[in-house]
């Protein structure tokens, strides 16, 4: 059964947008090529990998990432802030389970959890 190697990400600056994660992920270059950059995120078995496009939808990505906080979700939100990410949305409907969703400062749109 094949397994899930990398999570590909369009954008329109790979190498800046890896960058970027790379520094809120604490992840270490697994490649760059022209045009694509993989990390390797610890703590994580795929690759996370960043490819060039011509053009980016700012509404809705057709893939995402699911984070979960170490901790405080909250604190975790105002560090991707700090960073140049954009608070979207809360959902805090259910007391027991919340998550934001943010856009990182290239446009990709991602969520941020609670700990469960």
């Amino acid at each position: 059964m094949p397994n899930i190697g990398m999570i590909t990400l369009d954008a329109l600056d790979e190498a800046a947008t890896a960058g970027w994660w790379r520094e809120r992920l604490g992840a270490e270059y697994a490649g760059q090529y022209p045009g694509f950059t993989m990390l390797n995120v610890p703590g994580f078995s795929a690759r996370l990998g960043f490819q060039k496009v011509e053009s980016v939808s700012l509404d809705k990505n057709r893939v995402h990432l699911d984070l979960e906080a170490d901790g405080d979700r909250e604190q975790a939100v105002a560090g991707f802030v700090a960073a140049g990410a954009v608070l979207l949305e809360e959902h805090t409907e259910d007391p027991s389970f919340g998550w934001s969703v943010l856009r990182d400062p290239f446009g990709i749109i991602f969520c941020l959890s609670d700990p469960h």
